[in-house]
């Protein structure tokens, strides 16, 4: 009799052991890890002031489609948050601006920019919804060349080059497609609040991101 009430408050115990072990688990601040590279691609607004000028009078200040890649990682928290870093480069070249009648060709446009991002994620079976911000900053280096071929050894008179600091803040909305259990489809649009000197400037705008993220 006292070995049967024994095993059976050995099993009771491990049956409460067994929960309180799951309810930890699910209750745990660190959830684990994902990160990865996307590719993406938008679109400029805004005016840069120090373009310079053309002949014309017409300022040489592009907008236009650009093209980038970059990365980030972050820390699952609890049963929602997400929290880490990325950082990305894009470039706008001549051709891809609305003024490309202006700029000559090798004319760029080059962001460079990186923060701390944070977002809410609902982890379902095969799609994991988020939406998020990330704060940070970075800098837009433009090459305008209004005068002169990027093959030739000849001095250019009429190019400028600068480079502008900036400090950004960025919403976003995305979605990942769980294709296995380690390995996701990701998919992001953003609207990037480019500030400089309390003023929005260049590279303000929207940006579409496509690329893989690995969980842990």
């Amino acid at each position: 009799m006292r070995t049967k009430i024994l095993i059976i408050c050995l099993l009771c115990a491990c049956s409460i052991t067994a929960q309180v072990s799951e309810g930890i688990a699910k209750n745990k601040v660190y959830q684990g890890f994902s990160g990865g590279m996307m590719l993406h691609t938008g679109y400029l607004f805004g005016q840069d002031k120090n373009a310079p000028l053309a002949a014309n009078g017409r300022s040489a200040s592009p907008q236009g489609a650009l093209f980038g890649i970059g990365g980030a990682l972050r820390v699952h928290l609890w049963k929602y948050l997400r929290t880490g870093f990325e950082g990305y480069v894009s470039t706008m070249p001549s051709t891809a601006t609305d003024c490309n009648d202006i700029l000559k060709p090798g004319s760029y446009v080059r962001v460079g920019c990186g923060g701390v991002l944070a977002d809410c994620c609902w982890r379902m079976d095969k799609v994991w919804p988020y939406i998020g911000g990330v704060i940070g900053g970075g800098s837009m280096k433009g090459l305008y060349i209004l005068e002169g071929d990027q093959t030739s050894w000849n001095k250019d008179p009429n190019s400028t080059f600068h480079k502008q600091p900036f400090f950004y803040i960025t919403p976003y909305v995305g979605c990942d497609y769980c294709l296995t259990k380690k390995v996701h489809l990701t998919f992001r649009f953003d609207w990037m609040l480019a500030i400089h000197r309390n003023e929005l400037v260049l590279p303000t705008g929207p940006r579409l991101y496509f690329g893989f993220m690995f969980t842990h």
